[in-house]
């Protein structure tokens, strides 16, 4: 008996000591040693002497481990995600779909310096062969230190708004699981950016039952939160390509979270490099959208955005109706699948009638009893220190929750590429964008924040100054915000997505002047210290 236990035990010690080995194993990701693929390059390099150069390209479709990577077919261009902090080059075996087709590198490129590659944008040569056919063809791998995403679908994305197809995310391919894919709906989206010849979309995630019927397909993607509904932002107006990105993780760190609710009152943005039925298509943010699931809106909650820059009157409100609202007040009710009612408006309607208010007094009560003040000194501060004037009429969603008082507002801001010198001009040669960096130590007017600041609602006044000394020490401090900075430039710059993205539009904007940007920063913060900017 005694026996049967130590052998029992001994079985039990054995399976998990190979559970531990096999589970390390499979989360330690395995690398490639210098000078390590030199016999497959020998290879290589002997078979595209000896093999006629008449392979089919259409028939070489790349996988890296079994998935089958994103290729831009015009210059036989795959596209394979590594993490470029980490010297180390990620294992494992290039193949081709098609069996009869063999893979070998034409250069190793283990020997070269990982984030120089990277970087530089340097793609590698590979063959790709049939020795029972005697023919090869020249391919070429670029390793980028961005996510990759590959749609196809059946539309031509030059000509149809709406459009459905098949998706798939591609992370860093060191990871375990580095691939997920889905079937989605999607439609081009944005204003302005609608002018431009690379286009800016909502993708929403479905799922396909066998009788045809579609479902919502939450995935979380790029670390991002669990969602059906993706933004993919062009980014083609902003020189920097940064300016989204640092901006909505400055808000982050201070305002998104700044609530009451456990929801989050902004979004995440995620870089990528997109492919479109094998046609690079360039650097792209994939962001969260602010909705109803975001915010965590109830049925009996609203949230409202307004996309353009347009008067706001109770007199306007009540000349149209809710359809014409977008159009004659540039805003829309979101969460929705029209218009809305006038019920459903009721809640904006508080705002406008208190934007409208005249008596004093009044105005101080109302904006106590309506506004978040923490979230209204919050956003004021964001603004003004961005001056993100573009901002102030547009750009922001308008989140009603329903209290114990009574309803309750919060501000969320978008879009923010117009921001810390950047402002409108309405030059289509300009991508309607200038540059005014005497902006820097100029005071943001908002007329609704600046009557709410003169008259101290809410002693909002105290909470303006105590929030700006909370802030500028730790998540404000020079130090954080240029280390954020180097961050969202490094994504960008040393991925090679940046110099690849100029190449694709060379009619975008693409100047990556970052020293405007960080003395426009500098100059902003050190007026905001000074001034009492109220």
């Amino acid at each position: 008996m005694i026996k049967k236990i130590t052998l029992l035990i001994s079985v039990l010690l054995f399976i998990g000591i190979c559970s531990f080995f096999s589970y390390s194993r499979e989360t330690t990701p395995e690398t490639l040693a210098s000078g390590s693929l030199s016999g497959e390059v020998r290879q290589a390099q002997k078979l595209s002497k000896n093999l006629s150069q008449t392979l089919d390209f259409s028939r070489v479709q790349l996988c890296f481990k079994g998935e089958l990577l994103a290729c831009d077919e015009e210059n036989r261009t795959w596209y394979l995600p590594v993490d470029m902090d980490s010297d180390s080059w990620e294992s494992g075996s290039f193949t081709s779909l098609d069996d009869g087709i063999s893979i070998l590198p034409l250069q190793d490129y283990t020997l070269y310096e990982k984030s120089e590659i990277v970087a530089s944008g340097q793609s590698i040569p590979f063959l790709a062969f049939s020795e029972t056919e005697e023919s090869c063809i020249v391919i070429q791998v670029v390793f980028t230190g961005l996510s990759v995403v590959r749609i196809e679908t059946d539309a031509d994305l030059d000509v149809d708004t709406v459009f459905a197809g098949s998706i798939v995310f591609y992370e860093s391919c060191g990871q375990m699981d580095w691939t997920y894919s889905s079937v989605f709906e999607a439609h081009e989206r944005g204003q302005t950016s609608r002018a431009y010849p690379k286009k800016g979309y909502r993708v929403n995630l479905v799922s396909v039952t066998s009788g045809g019927i579609s479902n919502k397909n939450k995935l979380s993607v790029l670390g991002m939160c669990s969602s059906d509904s993706w933004i993919f932002y062009a980014i083609y107006s902003d020189g920097t390509k940064v300016r989204d990105k640092f901006n909505i993780e400055l808000w982050n760190r201070f305002g998104a979270e700044d609530t009451s609710y456990d929801a989050h009152f902004g979004t995440h943005m995620e870089y990528v490099e997109l492919v479109v039925n094998g046609e690079y298509r360039g650097l792209y943010g994939v962001m969260e959208p602010v909705d109803s699931t975001q915010l965590q809106i109830s049925d009996q909650e609203y949230l409202y955005k307004r996309t353009f820059s347009r008067a706001l009157s109770t007199e306007l409100l009540d000349s149209y109706t809710t359809e014409e609202y977008l159009t004659v007040l540039g805003t829309e009710l979101k969460g929705s699948d029209d218009a809305g009612t006038d019920y459903d408006w009721q809640c904006f309607r508080f705002y406008v009638e208190l934007e409208e208010e005249t008596d004093d007094e009044a105005f101080v009560s109302g904006a106590e009893a309506l506004l978040d003040l923490d979230n209204m000194t919050d956003i004021w501060l964001f603004v003004q220190m961005i001056y993100g004037e573009d901002n102030i009429y547009k750009n922001m969603f308008y989140v009603f929750k329903k209290e114990s008082d009574g309803y309750r507002m919060y501000q969320v801001p978008w879009d923010l590429d117009l921001t810390w010198g950047n402002v409108y001009t309405d030059d289509a040669e300009q991508l309607y964008v200038m540059s005014a960096p005497e902006l820097a130590e100029e005071k943001l007017a908002w007329p609704f924040a600046d009557r709410l600041i003169a008259l101290d609602a809410g002693a909002i006044r105290d909470k303006i100054s105590a929030k700006r000394e909370e802030l500028r020490k730790p998540v404000l401090s020079d130090e954080s915000m240029e280390t954020l900075l180097e961050g969202c430039i490094h994504e960008v710059q040393d991925s090679g997505a940046f110099a690849r993205d100029a190449a694709r539009w060379p009619d975008s904007a693409h100047d990556g002047d970052y020293d405007a940007l960080r003395e426009f920063m500098e100059a902003r913060l050190t007026f905001l210290d000074e001034e009492l900017v109220w």
